[in-house]
C-alpha cells in the first residue's frame, strides 16, 4: 500500500540527535582529526592575544575553518559560513552543535593577518614530519617545478609607481597651501610623466587625487596596482597575468610536497633553486642527490651551484639554434689545453675579444675560410663561420653527461606525474590557481594551506604505511636511475679488463 505524502512538521526540540552518530564512519574529515593536531596553535599565538577584554574564537577552530575553505574549495570565507548551519560533517569536524553560534566571517581574516605565515608554516612543517615519520618521503630524489597564480587584482588599474608618486607630490603641496615648485623642462623625463598623469600646476584631478601612494619597495617605473601592491606582471604562455609564483618541491616516492616558497611572479624559477632546496633539506632532514626540473632552470649558475653540493642533476638547458644543412656544432672539436675549436677540415679557431653575454666567441681567419673547399657546406656567412661557448662550459657539459638518455627520459616522465601532477591536483581540489587573499603574505598563507592539505590527503590515505607495491616499484625505479659510471675499455682477448663494480669483483 502506497504512504501518505511527506510533509514537513518542524519540532521545536530535538531530543537524541548526535553528531557523532550522523557522520558516516568512513568519512574523510574523521580520518584528517584522527591524524591532525590542530591544537598545536593555541600556544604558538598566546603571545598575539591580549589578557583582557572579549573572548576571542579559539585559535583551533579558526585554523579548522581555514582548512575547511581549501579543502572543500569554497569561494569566500563568506559563503564558508554561510553553508556551515548546513553540513553536519562540518560541525562534527569543528566539534560544533546544531544550536552553536556561527562565528562572522571577519573573524578569520583578522586571525589570518594578525598570525602571519608563521602558523601556516609550522602547520606545514607539522604535517610534513608526519610523513616522514610515516615513511612517505624519500628526500634524495625530487622534483622542483614554480607556477604562476592570478592574483585577486584588476589589471585595467595598473599604473606606473613613477606617476603615482607625481600625483602624491601635487596633492600634498596643494593640501599645505604651499607654493608649487617651478616645473621640470619639457624635455625631462620626469617632467613628461608627471605632466600627462597630474595636468595642470597646482591642480590635481579629481579622478586620480585619491588613488594610493605605491609603497617604497616598487621601483619607479613598475607597473604597480592598487589593489594589490606586491603583485607584478608577468607573460605565460603569451598571456599577460598579474600575480605570484609557486615554487615547490615535490617528493618522487609519493608526491609529497616538502618545500613551498611564494614570490614575485616576476622572479625567475633558477634563482629560487637553491633556496627550494635549502628549505627542503631543513625541513626534511634529507640530503638531495637527484634534482629534476624543466629547462627553465637550466643556467649556468644553476650547474655549479648543484656540481658544488655532489648532485647528479636531470636539467635540460635551452638548445642552441643551428642550421641543419651546415656543419653541426658537434663535429667542432674543442681542445681545452690550447683554448681553441677544430674544424671538420682541420682548421683552427681562436678566441677573439673577451667574454659577452657571459659567451667567448671562436673564429678563424677570414682568408682561411674563403680558401676552404667545404665553406657551402659550414657556414651561409659572408665571412667566417663563428662559435660561442659560455664561459662555464664545463659546468654543462657535466649536467648533460651526468645521466644516460634513457634515465633521463625516465626522470622527466617522473616530473611530469609529481610535479606538474601535484599543482594540477591543487588547481582541479581545492582552487589553486585563484587567489582568494591579498599580498605577499596571503599569498603564502594560501599556498602553504593548499601544500599542507595535499600532504594530509596523502598521510591520511597510506596512513604509517608505504603505498602498495611502492617498493617494487621503488627498487626498479632505483636500478634504472643508479649513477652511470664510466666504462673501461676492454682489449681484445683480455677478459678480466671489463668494467669494474664497486665490491670489486669483474663482471663476467
Amino acid at each position: 500500500m502506497m504512504g501518505p505524502p511527506q510533509s514537513r512538521n518542524p519540532k521545536l526540540f530535538y531530543v537524541g540527535v548526535n553528531l557523532e552518530q550522523r557522520v558516516d564512519p568512513d568519512h574523510p574529515l574523521r580520518k584528517i582529526a584522527a591524524a591532525v593536531d590542530f591544537g598545536f596553535v593555541r600556544p604558538l599565538v598566546a603571545d598575539l592575544y591580549g589578557v583582557r577584554g572579549n573572548p576571542s574564537l579559539d585559535p583551533a577552530l579558526v585554523l579548522k575553518l581555514l582548512f575547511l575553505l581549501f579543502y572543500e574549495n569554497i569561494s569566500s570565507e563568506r559563503q564558508l559560513l554561510r553553508q556551515l548551519p548546513q553540513r553536519l560533517d562540518w560541525l562534527w569536524f569543528l566539534e560544533m552543535d546544531l544550536d552553536s553560534p556561527i562565528p562572522d566571517h571577519s573573524v578569520l581574516s583578522k586571525a589570518r593577518r594578525r598570525w602571519g605565515p608563521k602558523v601556516f608554516t609550522d602547520f606545514f612543517k607539522q604535517i610534513l614530519r608526519q610523513c616522514v615519520q610515516a615513511g612517505l618521503v624519500d628526500g634524495a630524489r625530487v622534483h622542483v617545478d614554480g607556477s604562476v597564480i592570478a592574483a585577486n587584482a584588476d589589471q585595467d588599474k595598473l599604473t606606473l609607481a613613477l606617476e603615482l608618486v607625481g600625483q602624491e607630490f601635487y596633492g600634498k603641496l596643494e593640501a599645505d597651501g604651499q607654493p608649487l615648485a617651478p616645473a621640470p623642462s619639457p624635455e625631462s623625463p620626469a617632467s613628461s610623466a608627471v605632466s600627462s598623469s597630474s595636468g595642470p600646476p597646482g591642480q590635481t584631478p579629481p579622478e586620480t587625487s585619491s588613488m594610493p601612494v605605491p609603497p617604497a619597495l616598487v621601483p619607479p617605473g613598475t607597473l604597480y596596482c592598487p589593489t594589490d601592491p606586491e603583485a607584478r606582471l608577468t607573460q605565460k604562455g603569451g598571456v599577460n597575468i598579474l600575480g605570484y609564483k609557486d615554487h615547490r618541491v615535490v617528493d618522487d616516492q609519493c608526491g609529497i610536497i616538502t618545500a613551498s616558497l611564494t614570490t614575485a611572479a616576476t622572479v625567475a624559477e633558477a634563482s629560487m633553486l637553491q633556496r627550494a632546496m635549502d628549505t627542503h633539506e631543513e625541513n626534511t632532514g634529507l640530503r638531495i642527490v637527484e634534482p629534476t626540473a624543466d629547462r627553465g632552470y637550466g643556467t649556468v649558475e644553476v650547474y655549479r651551484m648543484l656540481q658544488a653540493r655532489g648532485c647528479l642533476p636531470c636539467i635540460p638547458h635551452p638548445a642552441v639554434r643551428e642550421d641543419k644543412s651546415k656543419f653541426p656544432r658537434s663535429l667542432f672539436i674543442y681542445d681545452p689545453r690550447q683554448d681553441v675549436y677544430r674544424c671538420p677540415a682541420g682548421q683552427t679557431l681562436h678566441r677573439r675579444g673577451v667574454a659577452f653575454d657571459g659567451r667567448y666567441r671562436y673564429q678563424t681567419q677570414g682568408r682561411i675560410c674563403e680558401a676552404c673547399s667545404v665553406r657551402g657546406q659550414c657556414t651561409a656567412s659572408s665571412t667566417v663561420r663563428v662559435l660561442s661557448r659560455q664561459v662555464h662550459q664545463e659546468a654543462i657539459d657535466w649536467a648533460d653527461h651526468c645521466l644516460s638518455q634513457a634515465q633521463r627520459r625516465i626522470r622527466m616522465r617522473r616530473r611530469k606525474i609529481r610535479a606538474e601532477g601535484s599543482f594540477a591536483d591543487a588547481s582541479n581540489r581545492h582552487g589553486y590557481k585563484r587567489a582568494r587573499w591579498r599580498g605577499l603574505a596571503g599569498m603564502t598563507n594560501q599556498n602553504l594551506l593548499i601544500a599542507s592539505i595535499q600532504n594530509v590527503r596523502k598521510l591520511v590515505r597510506y596512513g604509517h604505511r608505504r603505498p602498495p607495491g611502492s617498493a617494487r616499484r621503488l627498487a626498479t625505479y632505483a636500478s634504472a636511475l643508479s649513477p652511470i659510471t664510466p666504462k673501461r675499455h676492454r682489449w681484445p682477448g683480455d677478459r678480466h679488463r671489463n668494467h669494474i663494480q664497486n665490491n670489486g669483483q669483474c663482471k663476467r
